[in-house]
């Protein structure tokens, strides 16, 4: 891509917040390396947009070890092959445990897709079985969520 800057698009979903904060932190991190990150909720994008996008970023809770229904339902629905060639990684606030299995999930998910996927990151947040919303997310796991931001920017 001489001459022009890639572009990244982080998807998220979240109830209390906390996964839109973790997707600004993601979103940082891109752009401190000159790739221009679009912040959505999934409930916003078509498939197709996905086109315009050589970076993805996927965020969700954590809801029993798994990512968010929603998610689950986006990934699944998209082609086998929407996204070869790109370079992908997802993150997953969590409350009570089991955050990295989320992670993996998703990441999964993304490689059926045909996706590059680099290792992705959990962090805690919030309350357990609740919509209160809980503790916010950590400072020290924000600046590791910039960091995944910054490597995914290295990877693409």
């Amino acid at each position: 891509m001489l001459g022009r800057k890639k572009k990244a698009l982080v998807l998220y979903h979240t109830k209390t917040g906390h996964t839109a904060d973790a997707a600004d932190a993601v979103a940082r991190g891109l752009e401190s390396h000159r790739v221009k990150a679009t912040v959505k909720r999934i409930s916003e994008v078509r498939p197709e947009e996905l086109a315009e996008y050589s970076v993805l970023a996927v965020g969700s809770p954590t809801r029993a070890a798994k990512p968010a229904r929603v998610v689950r339902r986006f990934l699944k629905g998209l082609d086998k092959k929407a996204l070869k060639g790109k370079t992908a990684t997802s993150f997953s606030p969590y409350a009570g445990f089991r955050g990295k299995a989320a992670v993996r999930r998703t990441g999964r998910l993304l490689r059926r897709r045909k996706a590059r996927v680099l290792r992705g990151v959990a962090v805690k947040a919030g309350a357990p079985l609740s919509l209160w919303k809980g503790p916010d997310i950590a400072e020290k796991d924000i600046r590791r969520l910039e960091e995944l931001g910054r490597k995914l920017a290295k990877k693409a």
